[in-house]
């Protein structure tokens, strides 16, 4: 297991076990403490209000906030929520009080004549996706509640700097505050890696046979989960699991692969790409369509997705294909060993081939 996937497990384990874990927001970004929100007790707000500015936060998906009609603070910052205490409580500003309120914002029990307007914690809308539609502590302290069993919500509040009081701790300063106090951390990033490997990026939509000028092909689309782009797959010849498969990659590309366009090699690639598999009988075109405008060299400016993303998304595909073993060509583009490379580290075995 990657040492990465570890730290995520580690955190997932203590947020299950009702602990608080540290949270980063990148090498250099402020660090917070997160727990499950349904785990809220008076010593745990205490442990967070004592080592954090004491600005407590309880993220909640955007469909919560409006069901407990939680109206944004201002027109001008959409995700923080009018504040609020549960009623029954004191003041509303003690441990205690704020640990009954957080829970109570986590129940489904809950309504919105429970709670009044304003009191001392400030709810936080978060994207119902989590880290893979927005990378923010608030949808990442969810994603560690959800992935650990627990409801839905979470509450967060910045860690302090003891080296600088007035400022948020950071980097170094996060690892020994974790050190000292047993806890895992884990950043966002990480989060957002470890549900793309272990959350299945596409969904299999159609299949069905194309004739093509390179023969009958077997085709079968696919749409990506969180952005809906939509991809479509073509199997030349038969796929057989545990043999490696002559494979290619191609991103979309309008004036290429449609119009023939000479200003870029896109759609003599391709053809290539059928042409070889043609003759060998065998092999396995993705053929990748990003979210959003077409990719048209020359012409409009291309909207490809980040390399690593792609080939996770090439590699959920061939899951589900059930190949796990491709070959590379020599001749293939400088993009194309980028893409492998990718591919490999998501577990698929790759091998050179002769060009």
């Amino acid at each position: 297991m990657k040492t990465t996937d570890v730290r995520v497990c580690r955190a997932i384990t203590a947020v299950a076990n009702g602990q608080p874990v540290v949270l980063s927001n990148g090498s250099e970004g402020d660090g917070y403490l997160v727990c499950a929100a349904d785990a809220a007790t008076p010593g745990l707000l205490a442990f967070m209000v004592r080592h954090s500015s004491g600005y407590v936060r309880a993220a909640l998906p955007v469909s919560e906030c409006e069901r407990l009609n939680l109206p944004p603070m201002s027109h001008r910052d959409t995700a923080h929520c009018v504040s609020v205490d549960v009623r029954g409580t004191g003041t509303g500003i003690s441990a205690r009080d704020r640990a009954r309120t957080i829970a109570a914002l986590a129940s489904a029990d809950s309504v919105a004549t429970d709670f009044h307007r304003p009191g001392h914690v400030l709810p936080v809308r978060a994207d119902g996706e989590g880290v893979l539609a927005c990378q923010e502590p608030a949808e990442a302290a969810i994603d560690l509640a959800r992935m650990a069993g627990r409801g839905q919500a979470a509450a967060l509040a910045e860690i302090v700097s003891r080296r600088r009081p007035t400022q948020i701790a950071r980097g170094t300063e996060l690892v020994e505050f974790a050190v000292e106090h047993g806890l895992p951390v884990v950043s966002i990033g990480e989060l957002v890696a470890y549900r793309r490997r272990t959350e299945p990026q596409v969904v299999r939509l159609a299949e069905a046979i194309l004739p093509t000028w390179a023969g009958d092909s077997r085709v079968i689309g696919f749409r990506d989960v969180h952005d809906g782009g939509e991809h479509l797959v073509a199997i030349v010849g038969t796929v057989d699991a545990g043999v490696p498969v002559p494979l290619h990659v191609h991103v979309e590309c309008l004036t290429g692969d449609v119009f023939g366009s000479k200003a870029c090699r896109c759609g003599g690639e391709l053809n290539g790409a059928l042409a070889r598999m043609s003759a060998q009988g065998s092999g396995v075109v993705v053929y990748l369509r990003p979210s959003g405008p077409p990719r048209a060299c020359g012409l409009l400016t291309s909207n490809d997705a980040p390399a690593d993303t792609m080939s996770e998304t090439v590699a959920w595909i061939l899951r589900d294909l059930g190949v796990y073993a491709i070959k590379l060509s020599e001749d293939a583009p400088g993009f194309g060993l980028v893409m492998f490379g990718g591919i490999r580290e998501q577990g698929i075995s790759t091998l050179a081939a002769a060009g």
